[in-house]
């Protein structure tokens, strides 16, 4: 049934990193109420404009998760009810950028790699929602919204990384917009 499938993918949505190989420790929920730094939360300069903590779960669990997942829905209708297409297999791709993004951003503190990470997540989203929309103009629509909170947080991503270079001194001592070998080594989930 249909409700199962929404079902499927709004857990998807928020979950899909327990099929990423790569080390997605959430933040610790105590020390980012308590205000103390952890992964994500209260590690970083922040731009004076960044939304209040609590706005982010709600935007990911009551907004973008919906979203893709009526979405999804709608073209797994549109497209003979089968979950194995090339359509859906758009959000999969677009969830597992965003997983791999996550942990460069939210665990590996790579702050100028985040950024143009950032943008494929968009693009990804923006590729997701073009495909969809080609097999259901409401999903298309209903995925495509997503791409503006996306867009806002990369906004904010691209802010915090120039704040913090603009911190590091006087000269350009930033990170810079691509991966490079430094203090923090990639890690995955097996690895602890």
């Amino acid at each position: 049934p249909w409700q199962a499938v929404a079902g499927l993918f709004w857990g998807l949505s928020l979950k899909s990193r327990v099929f990423s190989p790569l080390d997605n420790a959430r933040p610790d929920l105590k020390k980012a109420v308590d205000g103390e730094a952890t992964r994500g939360f209260n590690d970083r300069i922040m731009p004076s404009w960044t939304p209040p903590g609590v706005t982010f779960p709600i935007m990911w669990v009551l907004v973008v998760g919906p979203l893709r997942a009526l979405s999804s829905t709608l073209v797994w209708e549109a497209t003979g009810m089968h979950l194995l297409n090339p359509v859906l297999l758009c959000i999969m791709l677009h969830l597992s950028v965003g997983d791999t993004w996550n942990t460069v951003n939210n665990v590996e503190r790579r702050l100028g790699a985040a950024v143009p990470g950032v943008a494929c997540v968009l693009a990804s989203a923006c590729f997701a929602a073009t495909q969809f929309y080609s097999v259901s103009e409401k999903a298309g629509s209903l995925l495509g919204l997503t791409a503006v909170w996306i867009t806002v947080a990369g906004l904010l991503i691209a802010d915090t990384w120039r704040i913090n270079a603009a911190e590091a001194g006087s000269k350009w001592e930033g990170e810079p917009l691509f991966p490079v070998k430094g203090e923090v080594a990639t890690r995955f989930w097996f690895e602890k």
